[in-house]
């Protein structure tokens, strides 16, 4: 029974010796061949993933025999081989491996020396994404975009984090021809687009990031919007009476007003400002010719609504100016999203209702105007006005309040 006990240390002390040979060096290997010599292997390996591809990161061993590592996956059955600068001056290796079929893969790493010996196996798992990840992801979704004047207000339904979204892109053309990109983070909901083009559409994206490791990102195909105009409710008219509001200051005497379309032609101040007169009290002042004010040629000013079957009176009320019959000033509310030419508004079929306007030099009254038309459906409207003065001549008359009712 001793002797069987004294066997059995026996075996059990030669193999303890075996695996503490082979822990003090790992490059070596005894087989019943001789000797094998092991190059040393990588360290440190992650695997990034990718769009059909995954980034290999690591450590080279600081062994010099090492020229070259290769990498095989599904089961041995693909790999690649990696040649190593022999000149490294950096252990750190960043390789892309492409090509790859989504799924998820267990990658087998060896390091090579130019006699063929490899370094033991590292193993690390990475995940490659494809068409199928991309057909699963959804756009962020909208929950309303409304055409309010020249802008658009959009609501965008509340970010699920989770799904790997980090970004909204949109697209649009304003109505001065330029091109506008916006990134609207994940955590912002609403969202105002000016100047935009009545009748014209946006276009946007979503980005998501599958995992925290991902070298790529994806996106959802655009899709495109036409904003819709809202049903206009009572008192119809947004910054209808002085002061009115100012939603582009220009630092001097006329500045912008908030809600009102303005064609080019309006923006009468330096090419980029309305009408607004600080020295009149912020009251619209159509002026021209004073202070370097261009003529104003077919300058359009109004409001977009969207107004219910029904009859409905329009009043403009100015103070005194000296307009007169022969320049061509305007207020009319026309069927559409835009006003008439002021050549054609009183011949126009969109022209709903409209009177001219000819104040009195010196006069110190009020003027008042007032029209009315009948829509016997929802219809789309435009209510505002339209100038060209005599060219070469100076003209003026300060706004007191635009106001549109419902019989």
């Amino acid at each position: 029974m001793n002797n069987k006990i004294k066997g059995v240390l026996g075996v059990l002390i030669a193999i303890l010796m075996v695996c503490s040979c082979a822990e003090e060096d790992e490059y070596l290997k005894f087989t019943e061949g001789g000797e094998i010599l092991y190059t040393g292997k990588m360290d440190s390996v992650t695997v990034f993933s990718g769009r059909n591809r995954v980034q290999l990161k690591a450590l080279l061993s600081a062994d010099p025999k090492v020229t070259s590592y290769r990498v095989y996956w599904a089961n041995r059955t693909d790999s690649i081989v990696f040649p190593v600068d022999p000149n490294r001056t950096n252990d750190t290796i960043i390789q892309i491996i492409d090509n790859l079929p989504e799924n998820i893969y267990n990658f087998e790493i060896r390091t090579l020396d130019d006699q063929g010996n490899t370094s033991i196996p590292v193993f690390e798992t990475g995940r490659v994404y494809g068409d199928r990840y991309s057909s699963s992801l959804r756009n962020r979704p909208i929950a309303e975009s409304a055409l309010r004047g020249d802008s658009v207000v959009i609501d965008f339904v509340e970010s699920d984090l989770t799904s790997g979204i980090f970004t909204t892109e949109l697209e649009y053309t304003d109505n001065n021809g330029i091109m506008n990109s916006i990134v609207v983070p994940v955590d912002s909901t609403n969202l105002v687009l000016r100047n935009f083009e009545s009748g014209e559409f946006f276009r946007y994206r979503s980005g998501f990031k599958p995992d925290s490791t991902s070298i790529d990102n994806f996106y959802t195909p655009y899709d495109t919007i036409v904003p819709i105009l809202p049903l206009t409710e009572a008192p119809y008219l947004e910054n209808r009476s002085a002061p009115f509001a100012i939603s582009d200051d220009s630092g001097q005497r006329y500045s912008t007003p908030s809600n009102w379309v303005h064609n080019a032609a309006a923006l009468i101040y330096q090419g980029s400002y309305g009408n607004v007169d600080k020295q009149s009290a912020n009251r619209m002042n159509i002026v021209t010719g004073y202070g370097g004010v261009p003529d104003l040629v077919n300058a359009k000013l109004f409001q977009r609504l969207n107004l219910e079957s029904g009859t409905y009176t329009y009043t403009f009320v100015s103070q005194a100016g000296n307009w007169n019959l022969n320049d061509k000033l305007y207020v009319l509310a026309a069927l559409g999203t835009e006003l008439p030419d002021v050549d054609d508004i009183e011949t126009s079929a969109q022209t709903l209702a409209f009177e001219r306007v000819a104040n009195g030099i010196g006069q110190t009254n009020n003027f008042t105007y007032t029209m009315s038309f009948t829509l016997t459906e929802t219809t789309q409207v435009a209510v505002g006005l339209v100038a060209s003065n005599v060219p070469g001549t100076s003209r003026y008359m300060p706004v007191n309040s635009f106001s549109l009712t419902k019989e």
